[in-house]
C-alpha cells in the first residue's frame, strides 16, 4: 500500500499544471495605535480545502505569503499574549496580489478558525456543533505539558487521571464511556486496534505536547467524518505545520512529585515557504510521584516536513511517536467483607494514610473503618509502550472550484505488561510479559467540488485494515510448564464518505449535511500454544454501517446571536479483540469474542445558542444534548454458547446520557480575561453490571464546573488560576464476592496556579521564566480508588528564539 501510495504521488506531480501566475498575500499586524506587532503568527486557511499556509511577522509586524492560489479563504492572526485577531474571510482573484492588514483585538475576544468541526475549515461564528478550540497560547499560560491536560477544564468532557503525570488516563465525553470519544492527530485517527475497544485510551497519559499549534473538541456525534469511536465527541490534535521565519524554543523544568522535563523545537521555512518543516522532542521523568510509588519514564517526538512543487500542489510527511516505561500498582481493592455496609452504594473511606504506607511496604496494616484500598505500591509490574503514527498526505487544487488530497497513515502500537511474583494480591507465580502489539493502515482519498460560491460538496473513499498480535510468556523454570501463547487477527473495511456545505443568505445561516457507509472483512484467528478456538465458526463480515448528521446555525447580526443545532446517528465498528479475542489460564485458551458481533448503534442530538454582548467582549453559550445507545457491545455471563463460553462479549441494550453545558467568556479589561462552564450530566446503564443492580455510569460527574482567569499584571507578567469542582461519582471497579460493588467517591476540588515573566534578549530573542502549582489547597481525593497528588509544583526556564 506504502509503495503504490507513492508511485501515485509521483505520478500527480508528473501532470499537475505548471507555469501559471500566482499570487501573493502580504501585510502587517498592528495593534490599535497601528504600531506593529512583531512575531505574531499568521495563518491563512482555504474555505474548500486543506490548504493551510503560515507565516511570522517580521520586527516591523510585516507579514508575506507567496505562491497563494485563488480561492476564499480565512485569516487569522494569533500571538502568544491575550490579543489577537479574529478570522477574516479573504478571496485571492487569478492574477492579484492581495495586501490585507490585521489588527488586535485589544478588547474582544477573538474568533478562531476550526478543522474537525466539517473537515473543511471554518470560524468558530459560523460553526453549528458544539466545539472548542484550546491553542498553543493558552497551553502556554496554563502552563500544561500532556495533551490529557490541555483539554481537562472544556465543558461536557471529564478526564480523568489515575494517579499523577503519566498515569493512566480516560477521557469520557457527555456522560459517555471511554470508547465513545475519537482521537485525531491532524485529522486521522489515532486508535489502538490491540485493545479490548480498540480506541486511543491506551496512549493518552503518554501524549505529550510538543510541536502542537491547538487541540480542537468536538462535543457530539462524529462519525459520519471520522468512523469508529466517534459518537460522543471528537478531540483533534493538530501539529504545528512551520513556515515563516526560523523560531524554536528549549525548555527545561522540574520540582514535585520527582518530576523532570525537557523539550526542544524548532519550526520555519525555506524558499518562501516552498519547503517548511517542524521538529521537537520531549523528555520527561517522574521518580516517586504520588507517594513516593510511581515511576515514569517518556520519550516523544515530532517530525513534519511538507513540500510545495507549485502554489497548488504539496507534499507533506509527519511521525508523531512516543516510548514510555511506566510503574504498574495494584488496583484498588475492597476491604473485608465485615468493614461494607448492607446498601447498594458503598461510601468510598480510604485506608489511613500510614497503614497505606505499611501495606506498600508489604508489612502488616490495620484496615480500621476502611472499605477500600489505594493502589498499592508493586514493585516488579511495569508497562513499555511503544506507539508510532506516521502521516503522508498529497494535496492538489486543480482549479478553483476542484482540488483532492490522497492521505497514508500509519500506526503502529507496541504495549509489554509484565509482571512478577511482588506486590500485594493475586500475583504472578513467575516473572511474566503480555504483548499487545497492533497496527493500523489507513489509505484516505478525498475530493471537494465548488458547486457554487455557497455550496461546497466533498466525497470520499476509505480502505483501512487493522491487525493485532497477543503474545504471552512466563518464566517458569519447568520448560514443560512455561508459557509460551501467541494469539492473531486482521480485519479490513470499506467506507465511503461525503459532506456537503451550504452558506446562505450572506453566510448567516451555515448548514452541513454528511453520511458515511463502511463494510467489513475478517480473517480467520490464529492461536498457537494454545487449544485452537472457535471450531466451526464462520467468520464472516458484521452488518454494515450507515450513518449521517445535519448540523445548522443561523447568525443574527442584529443581536449577535448564534443558533444552532446537530443531529444524527453514530455507530462503533467491533473490534478484533471483542469478536476473536481470548484469554490464556494454565496452558489452554478460553474464547471470550464473538465473531458474529454487529457494530454498536447510537442516536444523539444537541441544540443550542451563543450569545455574544459588548462588542464580543463577552460570550455565553447554552447547549442542550441527548444521546441513546441503541445497542452496545458488553461482557456478560453466558449459558449454551456455541464457543463454549462461560463469559464473553455480546450484543446488548446500551443506556442514556443527556444534559446541559452552560460555558462564558468575558475580557472586562484588556488585562484580562475569564472563561466558566458548567455541565450537568444524567447518565444511566440500561443493563446494570454492578452488584446491587445501580444503573447509574460510572465515573461521570453528574455535576461540574471549571474556571479559569488569566492576569497580565505587567506587560512581561502573566498569572493564570484554574479550578475545576465536581460532584460526587459512583465507581464500578472494586470486586467483591461474585462481582463488582459500586463505591460512591468524592469529586475534586482542584485549585492550580501558573505564573510567568518573559524576559527580551533580543529582538526575536526572549527568556520565559515559569512556575506551576497544582492542588493549592491540598485536597485528598481518588479517582476510581488511586491516590492522587496533593499540593505540588514545578518551575523552569524556557528560552525562545
Amino acid at each position: 500500500m506504502f509503495r503504490l501510495f507513492t508511485i501515485s504521488c509521483l505520478a500527480a506531480l508528473c501532470v499537475f499544471a505548471q507555469g501559471a501566475r500566482t499570487q501573493s498575500l502580504s501585510g502587517h499586524v498592528l495593534d490599535p495605535s497601528a504600531a506593529a506587532v512583531p512575531g505574531a503568527t499568521v495563518r491563512l486557511y482555504n474555505r474548500d480545502s486543506s490548504f493551510l499556509r503560515t507565516a511570522v511577522a517580521d520586527a516591523q509586524g510585516a507579514y508575506r505569503l507567496d505562491d497563494v492560489p485563488a480561492g476564499e479563504f480565512l485569516l487569522e492572526g494569533r500571538t502568544g499574549g491575550l490579543d489577537q485577531v479574529s478570522a477574516v474571510s479573504v478571496t485571492v482573484e487569478p492574477g492579484k496580489d492581495q495586501t490585507v492588514d490585521l489588527k488586535l483585538d485589544i478588547r474582544g475576544l477573538a474568533s478562531r478558525v476550526l478543522v474537525t468541526a466539517t473537515a473543511n475549515p471554518v470560524s468558530t461564528a459560523e460553526s453549528g456543533k458544539a466545539m472548542d478550540v484550546v491553542d498553543s497560547g493558552e497551553m502556554a499560560r496554563r502552563q500544561v505539558i500532556t495533551f490529557p491536560e490541555a483539554i481537562k477544564l472544556t465543558a461536557g468532557l471529564r478526564v480523568q487521571q489515575l494517579g499523577g503525570p503519566g498515569s493512566f488516563t480516560r477521557i469520557l465525553t457527555r456522560g459517555l464511556r471511554a470508547t465513545d470519544t475519537g482521537v485525531l492527530i491532524d485529522g486521522m485517527r489515532l486508535r489502538d486496534p490491540a485493545s479490548v475497544q480498540g480506541d486511543a485510551t491506551a496512549f493518552l497519559g503518554d501524549m505529550q505536547l510538543i510541536a502542537t499549534d491547538r487541540v480542537e473538541v468536538l462535543r457530539g456525534l462524529g462519525s459520519s467524518l471520522y468512523g469508529t469511536n466517534a459518537t460522543a465527541g471528537v478531540i483533534n490534535m493538530v501539529t504545528d505545520q512551520g513556515g515563516g521565519a526560523l523560531r524554536g524554543e528549549l525548555t527545561g523544568e522540574g520540582g514535585g512529585l520527582g518530576l523532570f522535563r525537557g523539550m526542544a523545537r524548532v519550526a520555519g521555512g525555506m524558499k518562501n515557504d516552498k519547503f517548511q518543516y517542524s521538529a521537537g522532542l520531549a523528555e520527561l521523568n517522574v521518580n516517586g510521584g504520588v507517594d513516593g510509588i510511581e515511576n515514569v519514564r517518556n520519550t516523544s517526538g515530532l517530525g513534519y516536513a511538507l513540500w510545495r512543487p507549485s502554489a497548488s500542489t504539496s507534499l507533506s510527511g509527519r511521525v508523531w511517536g512516543t516510548a514510555a516505561t511506566v510503574g504498574i500498582n495494584s488496583n484498588p481493592q475492597a476491604a473485608p467483607l465485615a468493614n461494607l455496609p448492607s446498601s447498594t452504594v458503598i461510601p468510598a473511606i480510604p485506608l489511613a494514610a500510614d497503614q497505606a504506607r505499611l501495606a506498600d511496604a508489604g508489612l502488616p496494616f490495620s484496615w480500621g473503618t476502611a472499605t477500600f484500598a489505594p493502589n498499592l505500591y508493586d514493585p516488579d509490574s511495569r508497562r513499555v509502550g511503544l506507539v508510532v503514527s506516521s502521516l503522508l498526505s498529497w494535496n492538489q487544487q486543480v482549479s478553483q472550484r476542484f482540488n483532492y488530497r490522497v492521505n497514508y497513515q500509519s500506526v503502529n502500537s507496541n504495549r509489554d505488561n509484565r509482571n512478577g511474583p511482588a506486590g500485594s494480591g493475586y500475583q504472578s507465580l513467575y516473572n511474566s510479559s503480555s504483548i499487545f502489539a497492533g497496527r493500523l493502515d489507513t489509505i484516505q482519498a478525498r475530493a471537494d467540488w465548488v458547486l457554487a460560491k455557497w455550496n461546497v460538496l466533498s466525497g470520499g473513499y476509505e480502505f483501512e485494515r487493522e491487525s493485532y498480535e497477543n503474545p504471552s510468556t512466563d518464566e517458569n523454570p519447568d520448560p514443560a510448564q512455561r508459557v509460551d501463547a501467541r494469539a492473531s487477527a486482521t480485519q479490513r473495511s470499506h467506507s465511503a464518505f461525503f459532506t456537503d456545505q451550504f452558506r446562505l443568505l450572506s453566510d448567516r445561516l451555515q448548514v452541513n449535511l454528511s453520511g458515511r457507509f463502511q463494510g467489513f472483512q475478517l480473517s480467520k484467528p490464529v492461536f498457537e500454544g494454545g487449544t485452537p478456538l472457535y471450531q466451526g465458526a464462520t467468520f464472516g463480515a458484521p452488518p454494515n454501517a450507515y450513518t449521517g448528521d445535519v448540523a445548522i446555525s443561523y447568525f443574527v447580526p442584529s443581536s449577535s446571536t448564534k443558533l444552532r443545532a446537530h443531529a444524527g446517528n453514530g455507530f462503533r465498528s467491533p473490534t478484533l479483540y471483542e469478536r476473536l479475542g481470548s484469554s490464556f489460564y494454565f496452558g489452554s485458551f478460553s474464547a471470550l469474542g464473538d465473531p458474529r458481533l454487529r457494530p454498536e448503534r447510537t442516536v444523539s442530538a444537541d441544540f443550542g445558542v451563543d450569545q455574544y454582548f459588548a462588542n464580543s467582549r463577552y460570550r455565553v453559550s447554552a447547549s442542550y444534548f441527548y444521546t441513546r445507545l441503541q445497542e452496545v457491545i458488553g461482557y456478560a455471563g453466558l449459558v449454551n454458547d456455541p464457543y463454549g463460553r462461560w463469559g464473553g462479549y455480546v450484543n446488548m441494550g446500551g443506556g442514556l446520557a443527556r444534559g446541559v453545558e452552560l460555558s462564558g467568556e468575558a475580557r472586562p479589561y484588556r488585562s484580562l480575561t475569564l472563561s466558566s462552564s458548567y455541565t450537568y450530566t444524567n447518565a444511566d446503564e440500561r443493563n446494570s453490571s454492578l452488584i446491587g443492580g445501580s444503573l447509574r455510569a460510572i465515573r461521570v460527574f453528574p455535576q461540574m464546573f471549571t474556571a479559569v482567569a488569566t492576569q497580565q499584571v505587567t506587560r512581561r507578567t502573566l498569572v493564570t488560576l484554574s479550578f475545576l469542582g465536581a460532584s460526587d461519582y459512583i465507581s464500578g471497579s472494586f470486586f467483591v464476592g461474585s462481582g463488582n460493588r459500586p463505591y460512591q467517591f468524592d469529586g475534586p476540588r482542584k485549585l492550580d496556579l501558573a505564573a510567568s515573566y518573559t524576559l527580551p534578549l533580543g529582538e526575536r530573542t526572549s527568556l520565559r521564566f515559569f512556575t506551576r502549582v497544582e492542588n493549592l489547597t491540598n485536597q485528598r481525593y481518588f479517582e476510581d480508588g488511586f491516590r492522587t497528588p496533593g499540593i505540588w509544583a514545578t518551575g523552569g526556564l524556557k528560552l525562545a528564539f
